[in-house]
C-alpha cells in the first residue's frame, strides 16, 4: 500500500470512513474528535488543497490523514527538539475500521516518513489527546517523542505533542 493523493470523486467515501471512525472512537471512549470534527468541510478544503492523502486496499479507503505545514497556536507553548523550520505536520490520521487490527497505521505512519524524507522536511509534527492511548502507543512504537501537552479550546483534557526528527 501507498500513499496516494485523494481525489474529489473519493470524497463521499472519505467522508464515511471519517463518520465511521468516529462512531468506533466514541463507543471506544476515546474523544479524540467530535461531531462537528473533523466535518464534511473540513476534508473537503483539505482534499481541495492537495493536503488530503489515502492508503486504500481492496478497492476501499482504508486510511486517510492530511499533511501540510499548518500547526495551531496551541503548538507555540511545545518545545520542539528540531528548530529548522523545516517540520510536516500530520493532521486527521483515521484508519478506516473495516481494516483497524491490520498494520495498517503503522504502514501508514512509515508512509508518511517516507514522503517527509522525499519532500525534504526534517521532522514531524502531530498530536492527539492523552486518553487515545492507541494513537499514543502506535507514536511512540515509530520512535516518536513526547514533547509536552497542551489544551485546545473546549476540550477538558490535554493533547499530547509528538515529534521525529528525521535522519
Amino acid at each position: 500500500m501507498q500513499l496516494t493523493t485523494a481525489q474529489p470523486e473519493q470524497l463521499e467515501e472519505i467522508v464515511h470512513m471519517f463518520e465511521d471512525v468516529k462512531k468506533v472512537m466514541a463507543k471506544n471512549n476515546i474523544y479524540q474528535w467530535n461531531q462537528d470534527y473533523p466535518n464534511r468541510d473540513i476534508i473537503s478544503e483539505d482534499l481541495r488543497q492537495g493536503h488530503l492523502y489515502l492508503m486504500q486496499k481492496d478497492g476501499k479507503v482504508a486510511a486517510a490523514v492530511t499533511l501540510d505545514r499548518f500547526i495551531p497556536p496551541e503548538y507555540d507553548e511545545i518545545s520542539w527538539r528540531d528548530r529548522s523550520g523545516q517540520y510536516l505536520a500530520v493532521h486527521r490520521l483515521c484508519v478506516n475500521p473495516v481494516f483497524q487490527g491490520q498494520g495498517i497505521a503503522k504502514k501508514l505512519v512509515q508512509e508518511i516518513e517516507n514522503f517527509a524524507r522525499e519532500k525534504g522536511y526534517t521532522s514531524i509534527r502531530l498530536d492527539t489527546k492523552t486518553t487515545n492511548q492507541r494513537a499514543m502507543n502506535l507514536y511512540e512504537s515509530q520512535g516518536y517523542e513526547k514533547r509536552g501537552e497542551f489544551y485546545f479550546p473546549d476540550f477538558d483534557r490535554p493533547f499530547v505533542a509528538y515529534e521525529k526528527v528525521l535522519h
